[in-house]
């Protein structure tokens, strides 16, 4: 998931569809999928039979229903919503503006070890990020630019060093049942801390790996986890 100020162009034609459509942040579609069904005097399920499209296909991305709200809509889906409402298309080709700020909270800093700790003195504790529904349910931890730094190097992508500051977003509301969560990078509370990593079952147990397969040991067990749903560079 996607939230801050990105701008999003494309193309709605099934042959030339945009990755960048494909793509697009799901928050910005539903946003779109909204106005459009409004600004039609629609409800989002007439919209939908009215494209051609089952209502439950966008009732359920626009209501984050399990199998349907995680991911976007396929090319198809708005193909036949932009063949119906020209409207749809002319909205997503404009670069995205949101109506409000909003400043999301930063609850630690990610270090080389994985482990998230608090944020060092004079840091910041929030960052500006465009509004948008349910914004307000997410947090955010930054990244260290030795983390970026030490990584890149030991993979022969950087040879000089150079800062880069990174957030990652997840949702406040951590699950305990981690079969949700299962192979997905998260942010995880562990029986020795809070670490990011990538969620891997063992032997009937929820463990944390690193970016290159190896297990992060220290971090011990997985208690709770919330995926990481998007990340921001600036």
């Amino acid at each position: 998931m996607r939230y801050c100020n990105r701008t999003i162009f494309g193309v709605l034609n099934m042959n030339e569809i945009s990755d960048n459509i494909i793509d697009m942040e799901k928050e910005q579609l539903k946003q779109v999928i909204r106005d459009l069904a409004k600004l039609n005097n629609l409800s989002p399920s007439d919209l939908a039979i009215q494209a051609g499209v089952a209502p439950s296909t966008i009732t359920g991305f626009l209501n984050n229903v399990p199998g349907r709200g995680h991911y976007g809509l396929s090319a198809r889906t708005q193909s036949k919503i932009s063949d119906a409402f020209p409207q749809f298309k002319e909205q997503i080709e404009k670069p995205y503006v949101s109506k409000s700020s909003y400043n999301l909270p930063i609850i630690g800093m990610w270090h080389t070890d994985y482990r998230v700790l608090g944020l060092e003195l004079g840091m910041p504790s929030t960052f500006t990020c465009n509004w948008y529904e349910g914004i307000e349910n997410f947090s955010s931890v930054v990244r260290s630019p030795k983390f970026f730094r030490k990584n890149l190097i030991k993979k022969g992508i950087l040879k000089e060093e150079v800062d880069e500051v990174r957030y990652y977003l997840f949702q406040n509301n951590y699950t305990v049942d981690l079969k949700e969560t299962e192979n997905k990078q998260i942010y995880a509370t562990t029986d020795t801390g809070n670490f990011i990593g990538y969620q891997v079952k063992n032997k009937g147990k929820y463990y944390l790996h690193t970016f290159y397969g190896d297990r992060i040991d220290h971090a011990g067990e997985v208690l709770k986890a919330s995926k990481i749903e998007w990340t921001r560079q600036v």
